[in-house]
């Protein structure tokens, strides 16, 4: 098992050697002692800045050979109620106990938020550009008419999984990037995300969180999927988000 963590600076990684700080974009920075980059071997690393921590993802999937493979952030980690692992003081999932929710899982994924008053679709277009909503559902429909659907379904529905985090076997996320990033790579090309601030140019990455839910929504009846619950060793002000979301939806803030 290899859990990747990814990171664009020098942080508090995890000890165990599992965890394996995993370096996004073309910088000289040294994040670690020992790491990994995302722009060495077959990459897509310039696009770092659109397809945020999907650059690492795609390194994953063209370049590590391990049986297990996890994605993670610098800040985020799947929790423990166990302090056995800790990073900044806060306990995260440790090797052995993410073996052990796999004897019965297919895939870990971050327990979904609910944003309750508003579906994934009206938070996805009030948050960023609705024009950008569009065009991928269009691409769905062109490219997985079969998983129409369950497009439709998660956007309808007010809960989702973030983060792009996981936990499973190589061959399973194969299955999913395979199906990813052909998608991403044509609007890539069709939406002008170069003319967008820097954080609505982050649009692929936005996307690639509302379609690993719909692509685990097309699998549910093959796999079984285990939600974790997710923290940031950061600490998040979760008052703030939730008034930034009021403002987005009822006064069309972004």
């Amino acid at each position: 098992m290899k859990v990747f963590i990814v990171s664009h600076k020098k942080f508090d990684f995890p000890g165990e050697k599992v965890f394996v700080p995993l370096k996004v974009g073309n910088s000289n920075v040294a994040i670690s002692p020992e790491f990994e980059q995302d722009c060495q071997g077959e990459n897509i690393s310039y696009l770092n800045p659109s397809f945020c921590e999907l650059t690492a993802a795609y390194w994953i999937w063209k370049n590590a050979h391990d049986d297990i493979i996890g994605l993670a952030h610098y800040r985020r980690y799947f929790s423990s109620k166990s302090n056995a692992l800790q990073v900044k003081g806060k306990n995260i999932a440790s090797s052995a106990e993410l073996e052990k929710r796999l004897k019965n899982a297919d895939i870990l994924v971050a327990k979904p938020r609910n944003y309750f008053i508003t579906s994934i679709k009206s938070h996805y277009i009030h948050a960023h550009h609705d024009s950008d909503y569009t065009q991928l559902r269009d691409e769905i429909a062109q490219q997985h008419p079969d998983y129409l659907a369950d497009f439709d379904h998660v956007m309808g529905g007010t809960k989702i999984s973030l983060y792009n985090m996981f936990v499973c076997k190589k061959s399973l996320i194969d299955e999913y990037f395979s199906w990813l990033f052909p998608v991403l790579f044509a609007l890539e090309k069709k939406i002008q995300y170069e003319d967008y601030d820097a954080y609505q140019k982050r649009v692929f990455g936005f996307m690639a969180e509302r379609l690993f839910n719909v692509w685990l929504h097309h699998q549910r009846d093959r796999l079984k999927i285990k939600y974790l619950p997710v923290v940031n060793i950061d600490g998040e002000n979760l008052l703030l988000k939730g008034i930034g979301l009021l403002k987005r939806h009822f006064w069309g803030n972004k």
